[in-house]
């Protein structure tokens, strides 16, 4: 019953934010639009590409490189006997999204506590390298065009990167490509890769973020030649000054404290502008170990003003988290010694809590899902 109630509710997402003239940063101020016909998400990747569903089974993708790795339930009944550290993680790439269930174990006794989360869950060596990622382009296999993105070496939390740099001259490892060229033959379409170093550790034949780093490139022409390619798999063998575009950053805002409040997008609007950021930003909820979580993500050209955008946006965020937490406890205070003031000091603080509706819909309920994610993982 919740779930078709929720259902009904984010069906009205798109009058929802006309009315309140919110924007959709996946629409709204780009002139070509990705076709509908690229895949969002790996679910519809994995419906469309019936022959290339081999790609979802992370054990699959790591044993195809000599990743030492198994299921999780091997390693518990005694079946293999790994060196620690080990990664563990869901199996299938289509069942599950961002850092759902993974966990780097340090040794057997961190790894009791994870035992019981044994279905479709898999282990393997855990790779020590930077990661990476990149967009590729394949028609029948053959790569037509790819764009790289360079994690930054910092982390917050147990994965979550701090920036990436994307530019045009970035390249992949030999490594990555050979292993495209070994199982990627025939397919037409878009494929991300994400590895650590050398060694792949996810595929997903969608881009990255719905294809968010492909619209900040703001490259009509690339944009049309992946529409065709996914549609028509076709290819416009067009100059690489031609799919080139100007390098940027993307920067992801980590709240160290628990979200339970989210500012009104006209705010962040007001931030994006006054801090020179591009028209893609919009709130990003990844649970990062601990228990803070990504909670928003921008682009900008500039490394230095994006740093200085990424450290006000944390610090507001978490001010704001700090507030509320207060507020309750104000409110447990006044109820015990200053009762006749609990109703209208309640009502105040839950009608500024409720400005955080301004935001589409979806917004609201994708930091739902990411708070049962930290608390039931």
């Amino acid at each position: 019953m919740l779930s078709s109630i929720k259902k009904k509710i984010l069906s009205n997402e798109e009058r929802w934010c006309d009315t309140l003239k919110l924007h959709n940063p996946y629409a709204d101020n780009w002139n070509t639009l990705i076709s509908k016909k690229v895949p969002d998400f790996d679910i519809q990747a994995y419906r469309r590409y019936k022959k290339y569903r081999f790609v979802y089974d992370k054990l699959w993708v790591a044993q195809s490189q000599g990743i030492e790795s198994g299921t999780l339930e091997s390693l518990k009944n005694g079946e293999d006997n790994p060196e620690f550290p080990i990664f563990i993680k869901p199996r299938w790439g289509h069942k599950t999204s961002s850092s759902k269930n993974c966990f780097k174990i340090k040794d057997k006794h961190d790894l009791s506590k994870y035992l019981s989360k044994t279905d479709d869950m898999m282990w393997s060596e855990y790779v020590a390298e930077k990661e990476q990622m990149t967009d590729f382009m394949l028609q029948q296999g053959q790569i037509m065009h790819q764009i790289t993105y360079v994690y930054s070496s910092e982390q917050k939390g147990s994965i979550a990167d701090e920036w990436k740099y994307i530019g045009p001259d970035s390249r992949p490892p030999q490594a990555i490509l050979t292993w495209i060229a070994n199982n990627l033959s025939g397919f037409t379409g878009v494929c991300n890769v994400q590895y650590r170093g050398e060694k792949i550790i996810e595929v997903g034949l969608r881009l990255a973020r719905g294809g968010a780093y492909i619209y900040c490139t703001n490259n009509d022409l690339l944009i049309r030649n992946i529409n065709d390619l996914v549609e028509t798999g076709s290819w416009n063998y067009l100059s690489p000054e031609e799919l080139s575009f100007t390098p940027f950053y993307s920067f992801k805002c980590y709240v160290t404290l628990p979200i339970v409040y989210i500012y009104p997008q006209y705010v962040m609007d007001a931030i994006m502008k006054v801090g020179g950021c591009m028209n893609f930003y919009e709130y990003y909820f990844e649970p990062s170990g601990g228990i803070g979580m990504v909670g928003f993500q921008f682009m900008n050209r500039d490394y230095d003003k994006g740093m200085m955008v990424k450290k006000i946006i944390e610090a507001l965020m978490n001010l704001a988290q700090l507030f509320f937490y207060l507020m309750i406890i104000l409110l447990v205070i006044v109820y015990l010694f200053k009762r006749k003031y609990f109703l209208v000091i309640g009502l105040s603080i839950f009608l500024i809590y409720l400005t955080r509706i301004f935001n589409p819909l979806s917004i609201n309920n994708n930091l739902l899902n990411s708070q049962k994610q930290m608390i039931f993982s």
